[in-house]
């Protein structure tokens, strides 16, 4: 008797329709859809802000922010990747782990003046996966409490701040730190965020010192 042929699993399909979208618009991915509907729906950018954007490669949040402010004042970009050049004057690109604080700080002094801060600081940096959740997870939480530190020192008080993180058991922890410098807090999982994703963005409102 023949035997019957497995039916194979549907194969994960990430060429979806927010990567062809991306493509015709000409963003170099597909998370700039992402902080599109966080823009549309919080109004987190205005002309003239000095934005700070942590991660990550290829720099589609670059290309959202800069469409935004346009040439009126300046964006720098800290990642541990190299990213294609983006031609605008008023873009810095850092390439830089997060974690080394001590010789990141004088890097951003250098291209902000010492002293100065950011209107706002955007993130859309994510660890290296393992593919165990609960792996990701906790790194992912560990990686953004670095970058609250960093908005501890870098964000104007009064200001804003935006985080992706992989949600889960340890997302408590973060809170913690978010609360210790905000006045609230919203999260929010965009549509262009795959189904499957555990990754939702937390918006920082009214830093408080």
């Amino acid at each position: 008797m023949e035997q019957k042929r497995k039916k194979r699993p549907t194969p994960y399909i990430i060429h979806d329709e927010y990567f062809h979208k991306a493509k015709r618009q000409g963003y170099r991915a597909r998370s700039a859809f992402k902080l599109l509907e966080l823009q549309e729906k919080y109004a987190l950018i205005k002309p003239g802000m000095k934005v700070c954007d942590v991660g990550r490669a290829p720099g589609s949040f670059l290309q959202v922010i800069r469409k935004t402010i346009w040439k009126d004042w300046l964006i720098v970009w800290i990642d541990l990747k190299d990213i294609d050049k983006l031609n605008y004057d008023n873009v810095f690109t850092l390439k830089h782990d997060i974690y080394e604080f001590e010789t990141l700080k004088p890097r951003v002094d250098a291209i902000i003046w010492e002293g100065k801060l950011f209107d706002l600081i955007t993130s859309d940096i994510a660890p290296n996966t393992t593919g165990r959740a609960d792996v990701d997870q906790y790194a992912s939480v560990e990686l953004n409490i670095w970058i609250v530190k960093f908005a501890d020192v870098f964000l104007k008080k009064w200001w804003n701040l935006v985080l992706k993180v992989f949600i889960w058991e340890d997302f408590n922890d973060l809170l913690k730190e978010i609360k210790k410098s905000y006045k609230k807090l919203n999260v929010y999982k965009p549509f262009a965020c795959r189904d499957r994703s555990p990754e939702e963005y937390v918006i920082c409102w009214d830093k408080i010192n």
